[in-house]
């Protein structure tokens, strides 16, 4: 009896050992949820879609002369010489469509532009409210007569003629230094025709 007492108690000890000797489970860590944070509108909108370099000036829409009453005069003795001339050579159909030209030659040219907000930034041009990448322009070039610079931008597409956009008070030097960095220059380019015209004839 008292040596199976004694193996049951050795039994029991050597398990005890072995339970010992097993490593112990540490209890598993939770897993902390990592929740975005959350910005404001503006913040992420400045984060997000602001460019790193701006250039913005507020400029007319258009480029106008200042006309002298001579030039009111000017043009209406034109417009009743041609009138009559067309009268005596019996085309007067003709005459309806000089007086309608005449009409809104003067309405145009005493119209007051607009003053619109244009920018260039790395990614494109703003122009009128309207933003033109520079993955769909194909090249710029500035003219300059006198105090007066415009900016032109050709699109790619050949049947879109080029895109004027007045300089006003900004430096185009400025303007110039940008642009390069994404758009070749067009040395040989010039003022367009028809802003040529409407220079001549202070419209």
């Amino acid at each position: 009896m008292t040596e199976k007492k004694k193996k049951t108690t050795t039994t029991k000890q050597v398990k005890s050992k072995k339970e010992s000797e097993k490593p112990v489970k540490k209890p598993a860590k939770k897993a902390v949820s990592h929740k975005p944070v959350s910005h404001k509108p503006e913040e992420k909108f400045k984060e997000v879609k602001a460019p790193s370099n701006v250039i913005r000036w507020k400029a007319p829409d258009y480029y106008t002369f200042e006309k002298s009453p001579y030039w009111s005069l000017g043009v209406g003795l034109l417009a009743i010489i041609l009138s009559l001339v067309l009268i005596y050579t019996n085309n007067f159909f003709p005459v309806i469509i000089v007086i309608l030209t005449v009409i809104i030659t003067f309405q145009v040219a005493h119209e007051k532009p607009k003053t619109e907000e244009f920018a260039v930034d790395e990614g494109g041009v703003l122009s009128r409210n309207e933003y033109l990448p520079y993955t769909e322009l194909k090249s710029f070039w500035i003219a300059k007569h006198g105090k007066k610079s415009i900016l032109y931008l050709e699109p790619l597409g050949r049947f879109r003629g080029p895109i004027a956009i007045p300089l006003g008070e900004q430096s185009t030097a400025e303007v110039r230094v940008h642009l390069l960095r994404f758009l070749p220059e067009r040395l040989e380019y010039g003022e367009m025709f028809s802003d040529k015209l409407i220079r001549i004839f202070r419209l």
